[in-house]
């Protein structure tokens, strides 16, 4: 699995579409519980990139609504 696809997976079963859904999903431990996540469900991919973070932020920056890069999915 790819990055991309994992980040999708999390945002489809959260059922997340703002960033303040991802906010609350995230609680106080920030991005950090989406990283771990995403980290366990493409691993491979993970350990590829020098900074997969900016890469699951990235994407999920054009998925959900309150972010500038947002994008609306048709």
């Amino acid at each position: 699995m790819k990055i991309n696809e994992a980040v999708q997976h999390i945002i489809d079963i959260a059922n997340l579409q703002s960033e303040e859904d991802l906010n609350i999903w995230c609680g106080d431990r920030g991005r950090e519980k989406l990283y771990e996540r995403v980290k366990l469900l493409a691993p491979e991919h993970w350990e590829e990139l020098k900074k997969p973070d900016c890469g699951v932020r990235a994407y999920y920056q054009r998925k959900l609504i309150g972010y500038k890069h947002y994008r609306n999915r048709v």
